[in-house]
């Protein structure tokens, strides 16, 4: 620890003694006649303690240390910042997410954004895809296009892609328990658009391991999912290396009522399965890790604790890679952190409250610059148990939420309008995927089938044969099918699921 001399260390030797004299003399009397509001002040999430006061007599008596537990921006351990000089530079990148209907239509909305100045956006799909059925199929019927954009087949992406790749620097694709599907309909459909795959940066989710955690949309077995998300980050390493395979989507933990702690601890054990799996296949840390160093982070009302996860989260990351794994390249040591208020802190009662509670969590943002464990269940019970307490404080009154439990209006009026889906839009969607079907090379696409199928049970890479499989029109219900008659479905443990 570094250690303070001459007057600055007497003036902190002293502290004690004026902190004892300022509770007896100034605050003990004016609490005598103004007793504090609530008993006791915590933080919000983790039920910290919050003191009247601090001093650099508290950061001593935690043997802090400002190089090695702060230190600079842009420098090791990364707390304060991974950029020596944060939003003076440059500002953040503003991307937008958005996903209904057709191909088509998606384009269109995607035109608009791009016309009003953005050059990143992120493509959800419905529940359909990303749960691995086409459009056609009896257990989708009413959800075609409502959560998202429905992709069926290279046809839709070729619509979806009729875009301005020129203005387009940034797509996040977020379709995770069939990822290898999207990512080769990505790569098909930017090759029917003549588009050089080195001129953007196409960022997927691959997500899968966080959806057996507290989210829900998977398809096959744990270890399974991990082996195709494995599949995808090594198959962009090696072809596509100014792409991104990977994102830990924290901010899915958060709204399940994960503290702080928890978001940290569980985000970068879920980070070191998939490291783990990618070495596996004779990579190193240092070509990894980079790779694997996206994390979507929400922060919550609570500000200082908000600062505090997003500094923490870069300094754990960064001692992870070094201590760890050994990493060297300062690549490696860099976490990158995709921040944004979260809406669960929202409310649609007195919704211009949403106003200031969103500046507060965003100035916080800008301030702030697994595996066996998910088989357990351990994730899943934990989260389960942090949404009974964090509820019941709600319930009980200990945590106020104005319009919700707090300063409620029960006379208030709300007449919003709602976007709805035109219901012709999912039987123009089932006839086309019918239609494709019915003119397609029928006999190449189940060749194309069986290979998909082999490469799952050989543990061959899946990206190269749904590539091919995409190029002759299989649908993504057929490709996902193919690879759950080798790997299964999962079905998670009722005891277990906690949330």
């Amino acid at each position: 620890m570094t250690k303070l001399s001459g007057p600055i260390r007497a003036a902190n030797d002293n502290l004690a003694d004026d902190l004892a004299r300022w509770e007896a003399e100034t605050r003990g009397p004016f609490l005598s006649s103004h007793p504090e509001r609530r008993d006791p002040f915590v933080t919000q999430a983790l039920g910290w303690p919050i003191k009247p006061l601090y001093t650099p007599a508290d950061l001593e008596a935690v043997g802090f240390d400002y190089r090695t537990d702060l230190g600079f921006p842009g420098e090791y351990p990364y707390t304060r910042s991974t950029k020596p000089n944060g939003h003076r530079s440059q500002f953040w990148t503003m991307t937008q997410v958005t996903g209904f209907g057709k191909g088509q239509a998606w384009a269109k909305r995607a035109r608009y954004m791009l016309d009003q100045g953005l050059s990143g956006l992120i493509l959800e799909y419905d529940l359909a895809t990303t749960n691995g059925y086409d459009s056609d199929d009896p257990m989708v019927e009413g959800e075609v296009g409502r959560a998202g954009m429905a992709l069926d087949s290279l046809e839709d992406l070729e619509a979806a892609f009729d875009l301005p790749f020129d203005r387009l620097k940034y797509l996040m694709s977020v379709c995770n328990a069939p990822q290898p599907v999207n990512l080769a309909m990505i790569i098909a459909a930017l090759e029917k658009k003549g588009v050089d795959p080195r001129d953007f940066v196409l960022h997927i989710v691959n997500g899968i391991l966080i959806e057996y955690t507290c989210v829900g949309r998977y398809i096959y077995p744990p270890e399974h999912g991990l082996r195709i998300a494995a599949d995808c980050i090594e198959y962009i390493i090696r072809n596509h290396p100014n792409w991104a395979p990977l994102s830990i989507i924290a901010a899915q933990l958060q709204p399940a009522k994960a503290n702080p702690v928890q978001e940290i601890a569980f985000s970068l054990a879920i980070a070191c399965a998939y490291i783990d799996a990618t070495l596996a296949r004779g990579l190193t840390i240092d070509e990894v890790a980079p790779y694997m160093n996206h994390f979507v982070v929400n922060v919550d009302m609570d500000f200082f604790e908000g600062i505090c996860k997003l500094r923490a989260f870069r300094k754990c990351w960064a001692r992870l890679m070094k201590e760890r794994y050994g990493a060297t390249s300062a690549d490696a040591l860099k976490i990158r952190l995709m921040t944004s208020p979260t809406t669960i802190a929202l409310t649609l009662q007195q919704p211009l409250n949403n106003i200031a509670r969103l500046g507060i969590m965003a100035t916080a943002c800008a301030l702030g610059g697994a595996l066996k464990a998910i088989e357990r269940g351990y994730f899943q019970s934990a989260l389960g148990r942090e949404q009974y307490e964090r509820n019941r404080d709600l319930e009980e009154g200990r945590r106020k939420w104005v319009g919700v439990n707090h300063l409620t209006l029960p006379e208030e009026k709300r007449e919003i309008e709602i976007f709805r889906l035109d219901d012709a839009m999912e039987e123009e969607q089932v006839a086309k995927v019918r239609a494709l079907r019915a003119r397609r090379d029928q006999p190449a696409v189940d060749a194309a089938l069986d290979k998909v199928r082999e490469a799952a049970r050989n543990g061959g890479n899946l990206v190269p044969v749904c590539l091919d499989a995409v190029r002759l029109y299989a649908t993504h219900g057929e490709l996902c099918a193919a690879m759950r008659d080798v790997f299964g479905t999962h079905a998670p443990d009722a005891q277990l699921a906690g949330v």
